[in-house]
């Protein structure tokens, strides 16, 4: 599947309902948990994707609002069991369950807070410093696959995805105005 390809895929919910980010991401992560075990393909992230807008949600964890930094790589191989750090698929299952962790359990400390200024495209800052430019889930897939276009994705070009892939997207996301 090409960049393009896939970005109009993923663009293509004819008559789906958007949902609210943070429910959106909560579905998210329990497909991908339920993912977790195969190889992410354009095909198969694509579909998560787009499961996530009907999915049931997970149920939010009280645990994720300790939460304070977007996770990096760094961090992420660190906290991984010592058995699972042998593949940089694991790395990136890791990854991308910290980053929706992580953007779940910020979008929750902003509820009736930052969520409620009526200027908060123009960027804000949640209350542990993190920025934020996109808040639902259209403008978050939208900003964060015009990213990858942006910084060096062509059109026409096969798009190689990874489970790290899903945390960059969803990252990009969240910064790219």
């Amino acid at each position: 599947m090409t960049y393009n390809e896939f970005y109009n895929n993923i663009n293509r919910r004819n008559n789906i309902e958007n949902r609210d980010l943070e429910t959106y991401l909560l579905a998210l992560l329990k497909l991908v948990e339920q993912e977790i075990k195969q190889p992410l393909t354009a095909d198969l992230l694509s579909k998560l994707l787009l499961d996530a807008f009907t999915s049931e949600p997970k149920e939010f964890e009280s645990e994720w609002l300790k939460i304070v930094e977007a996770p990096d790589e760094k961090t992420i191989y660190e906290n991984i069991p010592h058995t699972r750090k042998d593949s940089s698929e694991d790395i990136g299952v890791y990854y991308s369950i910290a980053v929706l962790k992580f953007q779940i359990a910020e979008l929750h400390k902003m509820k009736g807070k930052q969520l409620d200024d009526k200027e908060k495209y123009f960027g804000i800052d949640s209350e542990t410093g993190n920025r934020w430019y996109n808040f639902d889930p259209d403008s978050i897939l939208e900003c964060g696959m015009s990213c990858f276009l942006d910084h060096g994705g062509e059109d026409d070009e096969e798009f190689e995805v990874s489970w790290q892939t899903l945390g960059d997207l969803l990252e990009m996301g969240r910064i790219y105005e």
